[in-house]
Order: C-alpha cells, then structure tokens, then sequence
C-alpha cells in the first residue's frame, strides 16, 4: 500500500514499509508546516526541500515536476544518499582500489594537449573525512588527491566601477551592494536596471547561466562565492537562467549557505537573489571529443575518462583509485573537484544529464568529486547524473567514480 505525502506544491508517493530516509522525505515535504531554524531564513529551507527531492535516489518525484524526475533508476544498486549500511572510513570490505572493471584498456593513445580555460577554486580547503587540515596531504599520504591538492586555473578578480571582471572566464559580475528578492521574472529585470545605469560600463547585464554560476564558486571559501563580489552578506538561493530540463517551470540556482546545485520555482513569491553577469559572450557549452578511453572538452581543457568505474567508493578510496589510474598511457589521473565535474552536467538533458555519445552508459547516478563540502569536514561533494544536482555528503558512503586529467 502507497501512502501520499504532500507539501504546498508536490506531492509524494511513499511506501511505509520503505527504509527510514524515504519516510523522512515525505515529511521534509511538507516543509511549510515547520517553522525555521534560528538564521534559517524562509527561502533556503525551500531550497533544503528542493535539495532532498533531488538526492535521495530512491523516490519517484510526482505532481509538478513530473515522471521525468525519476531518481530510482540508478544502476549498480546505489544507496540512498544518507542510508545506513554505509562502511566507516578504512572499514572492513572495502573495494580494492582499481576493482570492478569499466575503465577500459589502456590503448588508442592520448588526447591532444589543449590548455585549461576553467577556472578553479581560489582558496583551497583539505581534509581528513573528520577535520580541516592545516596543510593538505602530500603524495602518497591518505587523503592525497582532494581539491586542494591541485590549484589549476585559479582566477584572480579585478574590481572597478561596481563591477568585477574574472581573469580566467573573462567575464565580468555585479558587485552586489544590497540582497533583493525576486521572482526568476524579478531577478532578470534586476538585471536589465544595472544595463540602464550602465555599471562597469557595460549594457548587457544579465542573469548568468547556470555554469557560469558554477564557474565563481569557490569551495575553499565560508560560503559559495567569493567576498570580492559582496558588499552584503551573501546569503540564500542565487538564480541562473537555466531551466530544469524537466520542467521549465523551475530554473537552476545555488544555495550560498553550501555552494549547493539546486532548482528554485520560477515564480515563488518569496524569491531569491541574483547575482547579474555582463557580456554577450558567455561560457561556451561542452566541446565534446572522446577517443577510445578518454574524452577531450575543447571548452575546459579537462581530459576524462570515458567509462567510468563500475566500483563504488568511499571517498578517500575514490582519491586513491584516481590517482592510481594509468590509462590511455597517462597516469596523471585524478579525482575531479566539484567544479570540474560540475562542468560536463548537461542541463539540457536528465536521466542521466550528460552527453551518452561521449560517455556511453553512464547511470543516472551519484558520483563523487575531490571536493569537502563546505561547513563540514566529513562530508564532500556528490554530484547527481539523474539531473544535475549537487550536496555534501558522508565520505563513507559508496559512489561511482569518473576520473579526469589535464595537460596545463
């Protein structure tokens, strides 16, 4: 028997035999019946809900969103993110480094060399899957391969006028002086007010896409985004101007709190923030080339394995795998940061949100990045394939694992 969870806008299918994290979801879902937090502030415990909805692979979203959101079809028999059964970290019964298969033979040669054009974390965090450390791991140490470990790519920002310009990207951001809410409608006319006052001398302002979001996080940082780009705090849900593929009436945002990937509903009267972009010329999609074994993105530089593990890991064992790897005759693997696999979500696409010719079978699954969540030394951050999403997690559950390179 099916019992029926509904919040203000959704309603969920939920089984009550089902494990304790799917019975906890129906009632995240009805949020609105909980008063918030202290410094909880209305809009991020929406996007909290949202964030839930996206994650927990084991639930079928219904109602507004609709059967595109299907995020029980993982392959491999994932655990639902938060489930228990997961193994401590150095437990028992962990997979060898390298098992499972699916990385392919070490034939059909390199990738070209092509420079990376994106733009990395500027301020580098390291830990332990316990603590912060104050120096990141050396080679060989446990823990070795996390984000901080690698600085490519890293931007510097340069201010003038109200605005600030990206020396990686190029592309240059508002300096937010007051935190508005809006409608998606709301933030976008926000945007065209800085375009007639001409600020940083530009009119085009605009909100971003939702990779350009993605390409000023900085997950070294307290919180999502660079200060240079504050004169206030930032805080709650900050709109892109990218649809959820499933459902246009929701567009793309991140969670300042944690530099969270989520979706906001268009038209929620409580609103948001926006943060506007200057410039005609964004950030390019995916240039997607694959060889036999690897994938070459013309608009990052970034080099991938083609087929990812089939082995699911604990994150420090995902570190190691990476940095193990010797493949396509290059043994210069790693585990990507957050950013990075942030980078090759196709927002065009769900089930699985990725380009299939380039990277064929890929499950719409959760895979891990190199990068501690921020706020907590022992989660690091998951990237969903069902759509896009990404959150911090417990480095003690098991993920899939898809490594990348670079040559600059």
């Amino acid at each position: 028997m099916m019992m029926r969870a509904c919040g203000a806008r959704r309603c969920e299918e939920v089984d009550p035999r089902a494990p304790v994290d799917d019975r906890l979801l129906a009632r995240i879902l009805s949020w609105r019946r909980r008063l918030p937090m202290p410094n909880e502030t209305p809009h991020a415990l929406r996007f909290t809900w949202l964030l839930a909805a996206l994650l927990v692979e084991s639930v079928t979203l219904a109602g507004c969103i609709g059967e595109p959101f299907q995020l029980g079809s993982s392959s491999g028999g994932g655990e639902p993110i938060g489930g228990g059964g997961s193994e401590p970290i150095g437990g028992g019964g962990s997979e060898p480094i390298g098992g499972g298969g699916g990385e392919g033979g070490t034939g059909g040669g390199g990738s070209p060399p092509v420079p990376v054009t994106w733009p990395d974390s500027p301020t580098t965090r390291c830990s332990n899957g316990t603590t912060v450390l104050e120096a990141c791991p050396g080679p060989s140490a446990p823990f070795f391969g996390q984000d901080g470990n690698y600085q490519i790519a890293v931007p510097s920002y340069t201010e003038a006028d109200g605005a600030v310009e990206d020396s990686v990207t190029g592309l240059t951001w508002e300096k937010v002086v007051e935190n508005g809410a809006f409608t998606l409608v709301g933030a976008q006319e926000h945007c065209a007010a800085l375009s007639a006052q001409g600020i940083g001398g530009l009119s085009d302002w605009r909100l971003p896409t939702r990779i350009e979001l993605v390409s000023i996080l900085d997950f070294g940082h307290a919180t999502a985004f660079p200060d240079i780009f504050f004169t206030s705090t930032q805080d709650s849900f900050y709109w892109s101007a990218t649809d959820v593929a499933a459902d246009s009436s929701f567009a793309w945002g991140v969670l300042a709190s944690d530099a969270s990937l989520g979706f906001f509903s268009k038209d929620d009267t409580a609103g948001a923030r926006a943060l506007c972009v200057g410039g005609v010329k964004g950030i390019a999609p995916a240039d997607l080339s694959p060889g036999e074994d690897w994938v070459l993105d013309r608009s990052t530089g970034l080099v991938w394995q083609r087929h990812a593990s089939q082995t699911r890991f604990i994150w420090s064992d995902a570190l190691a795998h990476c940095e193990d790897l010797d493949l396509a005759a290059k043994s210069d693997w790693r585990l990507p940061s957050a950013k990075e696999l942030l980078s090759i979500v196709d927002d065009r696409r769900s089930g699985p949100a990725i380009d299939l010719e380039a990277f064929p079978g890929t499950p719409s699954d959760v895979f891990w990045s190199s990068t501690p969540a921020i706020g907590s030394a022992e989660k690091a951050v998951l990237v969903n394939f069902t759509n896009g999403a990404s959150q911090g997690h417990t480095v003690r559950d098991r993920r899939l694992v898809r490594c990348v390179r670079s040559d600059g």
